[in-house]
């Protein structure tokens, strides 16, 4: 099915926050998968007080298993859990000590087969990119790719170099945009122009209500009906139908050979 990345300029923008909500809220069945060599968020965050049995090694077990030459083809499904009773939404929970981090750069493009192979999308939280351990492998595959920012000076600066960068990664046939979370003094038009790539959604800077997801605090009885959570159902359709058009011009498969529910959850970084 689909693979959508989601990035980061630096500055802790609300990445991790954005991906999760987007998975809760997906339109279909989903794996979250952080990719973050920096460290994960989930577990200590909003699964702290739902999570059933063991997490598993995750993808440090994965990196592993393939540091070791175990495994000729990733077995994924072993290594994820479900954030849901119902098991549409998965997680594959990321490192917990950012020097592990370094560990990880054999199994980037093994990974993205398996994702690319996945029986549903997937929408993998890579923090912040444009170093030496971005995971490169998992932008060329991906169908779609969103960099997370706010509309200030210094997230702008940042991304420009890296958007450029990510212009000559990325398929021709993936959707490449922004998420804009609003909290800084320029609009969107303005974003727009300053880096030549679309704004897909604006997100609201709304702490209270980005703490349900980010270190799974109590929601508020408006929770489901508020301006962030309709605004990541709209970013969410438009990258669902992005994937889902992507896949089916075949374009996702060709990069994988190349590379070879938010109210049952009870609910930004």
């Amino acid at each position: 099915m689909g693979l959508c990345c989601l990035i980061s300029p630096g500055g802790a923008p609300g990445v991790s926050t954005t991906a999760l909500g987007l998975s809760l809220l997906w339109p279909g069945r989903v794996l979250l998968a952080e990719c973050d060599p920096m460290g994960r968020r989930v577990l200590p965050g909003f699964m702290a007080d739902r999570m059933r049995g063991s997490a598993g090694p995750g993808l440090l077990g994965l990196a592993m298993a393939v540091e070791a030459g175990q495994e000729a083809a990733v077995p994924l499904k072993e290594y994820v859990v479900p954030i849901v009773d119902d098991g549409h939404v998965e997680l594959l929970h990321g490192v917990r000590d950012p020097r592990h981090g370094t560990r990880l750069a054999p199994v980037w493009p093994k990974l993205a087969e398996a994702l690319t192979a996945w029986d549903g999308d997937v929408i993998a939280d890579l923090g912040r990119v444009g170093g030496a351990d971005t995971p490169t492998e998992l932008l060329k595959a991906a169908d779609a790719v969103v960099m997370i920012l706010k509309p200030t000076l210094p997230q702008v600066d940042a991304a420009k170099p890296r958007l450029d960068t990510l212009k000559g990664l990325v398929g021709e046939h993936a959707t490449l945009g922004l998420g804009l979370i609003v909290d800084g003094p320029y609009r969107a038009a303005e974003v727009e122009r300053a880096l030549d790539v679309r704004v897909l959604a604006e997100l609201p800077s709304s702490p209270v209500d980005a703490r349900v997801l980010s270190d799974g605090a109590r929601p508020r009885l408006t929770f489901r009906t508020s301006l962030l959570v309709r605004s990541l159902e709209h970013l969410g359709r438009r990258l669902h139908t992005a994937v889902v058009s992507s896949d089916s011009t075949g374009s996702s498969r060709s990069r994988a050979a190349r590379s070879k529910p938010l109210a049952k959850a009870g609910a930004h970084e």
